[in-house]
């Protein structure tokens, strides 16, 4: 199963904007580097946490982009714009929901 990554971004105020708009295109990347999915959703409770996922088959795709030149680059560009130490870690997919077709197509 796939495995999902997971980074927790702590904005600085007044900054969130600026960093979504630097931040967008290394999602686009993660694509091309293999990821199924890459995405940033945002703390309704606290506006400046945002949470970054992607999903991949392979911890190597996701180390090759995560320290590819362009992401480098980018995470440059966004350095004044979040706290650090930005925390990450990995979850391991291990159950699916899925809807039951009784032996027929969905």
């Amino acid at each position: 199963m796939s495995e999902v990554h997971y980074i927790e971004w702590h904005i600085v105020p007044f900054r969130r904007d600026r960093f979504v708009a630097i931040w967008t295109p290394a999602l686009d990347r993660a694509l091309a580097y293999g990821a199924k999915a890459a995405f940033l959703t945002r703390n309704e409770d606290d506006t400046l946490h945002l949470r970054q996922v992607t999903v991949w088959d392979s911890r190597a795709d996701h180390e090759r982009w995560w320290f590819s030149d362009e992401l480098s680059a980018l995470r440059q560009e966004a350095l004044s714009y979040y706290h650090k130490p930005v925390d990450q870690h990995w979850h391991a997919r291990v159950a699916e929901a899925a809807i039951p077709t009784n032996g027929h197509p969905g």
